[in-house]
């Protein structure tokens, strides 16, 4: 039987992942997995109070992983890991917390982006920039308590040879890459499977203490993109292929049910105006609601929870741009979808998808004055000129577009 004292007492899920050196979700699955000895106040319910016997831990530790070890507090501080990169030419360094070198990769790119890109596209999304989906991460990606890289190579000039996306473990080994993109028929015309990776976002999102990455691409030089979600070993576990780039994505849980859904937006070139999606994130499957030379060949009806586009806007038409569209989503405190047009424009959505206001930043309001002094417009900002947006927001049932917010009745 086990002593009860201080010392051989953990009290919380956060004591328990400081002893082990590991985050609470790797405690959540080890648990689940490998039977870790939590016990449990109040008649063992699920969400009562947690501890842990230190000597009964360290024994089921040294049992459960004799033959492969993951990085603990106690006994293994001394782990070196992945936490910072420098780029030298086409060659990857990555560094520990101290700045020392730990491994390099020489991608064989001459043209490699320098590192202030890859600064700028580190570990999160950065709001507001050219770029803002990560080329570049740092994190414990399959939750066994030690950091892997993930790299996606890109170049200055070519736009080959972009379409790989890497991982590697704290000592440098490649654990896995994953090649976006494939060969594409649209109407009559079938596009190359020559794709590169826009960027891509790690989360959680089935909740077992591993991330998946999301992962956005688009057919290079044309319009086709893929939005592919991979599991912590680089396996294709979800795709949806969409007609038009697609930016920026987020996660929140809008209708109540306990899990986030996948929330990604966009433009379409058919419709020439945005587009906004919202996934179930077990489905993510199929392709955009297209017709004719826009229609994705091969794939079967999209599995989005709802299809959104807003429309082509005169701003664009008059600046001689062939499309439109959303370059950010937020949700806001106030549980808003908000949505920002790479003009200016910024739709508001309900958790329902109901668009309940159109507005426009400085920058819309400049350039629609420019036009207009320039002699390409001749409208006025106003309550018409708003209304007029918002009745030319479509969505997708699942068999055509209708004006009324809809979900996808697949």
């Amino acid at each position: 039987m086990s002593e009860m004292s201080k010392d051989n007492l953990l009290r919380s899920w956060k004591d328990i992942s400081a002893y082990l050196g590991c985050d609470v979700r790797t405690c959540f699955r080890w648990e689940k997995k490998y039977g870790m000895p939590v016990r449990r106040a109040e008649g063992g319910e699920k969400k009562s109070h947690v501890f842990v016997y230190t000597d009964e831990l360290d024994r089921w530790f040294q049992e459960t992983f004799k033959n492969s070890h993951p990085a603990r507090g106690k006994g293994e501080r001394g782990r070196r890991q992945p936490a910072d990169f420098s780029i030298e030419g086409p060659t990857l360094i990555v560094l520990d917390k101290e700045k020392r070198e730990l491994w390099r990769k020489d991608t064989g790119m001459e043209d490699l982006l320098m590192e202030d890109f890859y600064r700028r596209n580190f570990q999160v999304m950065h709001k507001g920039e050219a770029n803002i989906l990560p080329a570049l991460v740092i994190r414990d990606i399959d939750g066994d308590g030690d950091r892997e890289v993930l790299f996606a190579p890109k170049r200055v000039k070519d736009q080959t040879g972009e379409g790989f996306l890497y991982c590697y473990d704290r000592k440098g080994v490649e654990l896995w890459k994953f090649h976006v993109g494939r060969e594409l028929r649209c109407g009559g015309k079938v596009f190359s499977p020559d794709y590169r990776i826009a960027g891509f976002h790690t989360h959680d999102l089935d909740g077992d203490g591993r991330l998946e990455i999301v992962v956005e691409s688009l057919q290079a030089p044309d319009w086709p993109c893929q939005l592919a979600v991979l599991d912590s070993s680089g396996k294709l576990i979800g795709e949806f292929w969409n007609a038009g780039y697609l930016r920026e994505l987020t996660y929140h849980d809008i209708n109540g049910d306990g899990r986030e859904e996948l929330i990604v937006v966009g433009v379409n070139n058919e419709y020439r105006g945005g587009c906004l999606i919202v996934f179930d994130t077990r489905k993510i499957s199929g392709s955009s609601p297209q017709t004719g030379e826009f229609a994705c060949g091969g794939f079967e009806a999209g599995s989005e929870l709802y299809y959104v586009t807003t429309p082509y806007t005169e701003v664009a038409e008059a600046s001689g741009f062939y499309v439109c569209g959303f370059r950010r989503v937020d949700i806001t405190d106030s549980r808003w979808i908000r949505g920002t047009y790479s003009e200016g424009l910024i739709y508001e959505f309900s958790f329902d998808l109901e668009c309940f206001q159109v507005g426009w930043d400085h920058g819309y309001m400049v350039r629609h004055e420019e036009l207009t002094k320039a002699g390409k417009l001749s409208s006025v900002l106003d309550e018409a000129y708003r209304q007029k947006l918002l009745a030319g927001i479509r969505y997708w049932n699942g068999s055509g577009w209708t004006a009324e917010p809809t979900k996808n009745r697949r």
